[in-house]
């Protein structure tokens, strides 16, 4: 793979976008990317490892992990010639697309649900996107493709293009790069799609020996965890989640690229555990408190899933972890802390 040493951002794995119509450095760009990775020691001696890092996503531009999609996503719109863009989202990603597109002066419709965070709401109003609120989450389907057929827009929800998976496998290449001959053994991630575990496996299949790849674990919310139900379950594919209790960020009831997320976990010797959104913000306030690390909720949930996993035996405290922090404290509501 060729690096553009001279860009710190994303997009200095320009082989990962390359294509006739996006280059290195042509891309629409608010620097996201090659995030920092912090030592969190006192952290790893509280849950008994040897060494335990967080990669940190919410020093991305608007706060989250979802503006390395956003990035690269606006920028194949703009090239394709949209007229704009329409998504559904649950907050981040929202805020995100509104803000890419705001720098690309492209038109963005958002549909959120009612009980969006409100810095989320916050960031997409100031961007100039139209919001649409839904009482009933479970329409916003159907509420996006209404919005389409009125506007001419591209719908750039998850499930609707590949461009966030292959984005987001920058976050992979930026690990190997910043990690070097110290990989960690294995990596905790939030997800509530699990689009970032598919990037992941994708990156390290790519230019990791398997001896290398780091076993993937991701967290869920309990209320709304069909990946890790499936998983548990020893399924192949995932039903949609029952009931969505949750309120905020990680609330996709039915994963459409669940079977491959599934396939990615097992493949790499992972696990899947869900937990309450109360015990992840217990877990990212003393990683606050032990170590200075804005942990967000979502990234708390990793962090309580890696205590777990020690105390089961799933991995030994010999293990070097790394925790993605897909989001700050910022993007949390207040209570949880």
């Amino acid at each position: 793979m060729n690096i553009y040493q001279d860009i710190t951002s994303m997009w200095r794995y320009g082989d990962v976008f390359s294509a006739e119509d996006v280059s290195a450095g042509e891309g629409i760009s608010l620097a996201e990317g090659f995030t920092p990775i912090h030592e969190a020691p006192r952290t790893a001696s509280r849950f008994g490892y040897s060494r335990l890092l967080i990669k940190d996503e919410s020093q991305n531009p608007s706060g989250s992990f979802e503006d390395r999609g956003a990035a690269y996503t606006i920028t194949k719109m703009l090239v394709q010639g949209a007229k704009g863009i329409v998504l559904q989202s649950t907050g981040n990603a929202g805020a995100s697309f509104a803000t890419y597109a705001a720098r690309a002066g492209l038109p963005c419709h958002v549909v959120v649900p009612r009980d969006i965070l409100a810095v989320n709401a916050d960031q997409i109003r100031r961007s100039g996107a139209d919001l649409t609120y839904l009482e009933d989450w479970s329409l916003a389907d159907f509420a996006c493709s209404r919005i389409v057929t009125a506007t001419g827009y591209a719908n750039v929800s998850t499930t609707n293009t590949p461009h966030r998976v292959i984005a987001n496998q920058s976050l992979g290449y930026e690990i190997v790069e910043q990690c070097g001959r110290r990989m960690p053994d294995a990596i905790f991630l939030p997800a509530s799609g699990g689009d970032s575990v598919l990037a992941l496996k994708q990156a390290f299949d790519s230019i990791c020996n398997e001896a290398l790849s780091p076993q993937l674990f991701i967290s869920q919310y309990d209320g709304c965890a069909p990946l890790v139900a499936a998983f548990c379950a020893g399924l192949k594919h995932v039903m949609p989640s029952p009931s969505v209790e949750i309120s905020g960020a990680m609330r996709t009831a039915f994963p459409r690229r669940g079977a491959q997320v599934l396939a990615a976990i097992r493949s790499s010797g992972g696990g899947a555990h869900a937990v309450s959104p109360a015990l992840a913000g217990f877990f990212a306030s003393n990683c606050a408190r032990d170590d200075g690390l804005g942990v967000g909720l979502e990234g708390g949930s990793a962090l309580a899933f890696a205590a777990a996993a020690v105390v089961s035996g799933t991995l030994p405290k010999s293990s070097t972890i790394l925790v993605v922090n897909t989001a700050g404290v910022s993007k949390v509501a207040p209570h949880f802390f």
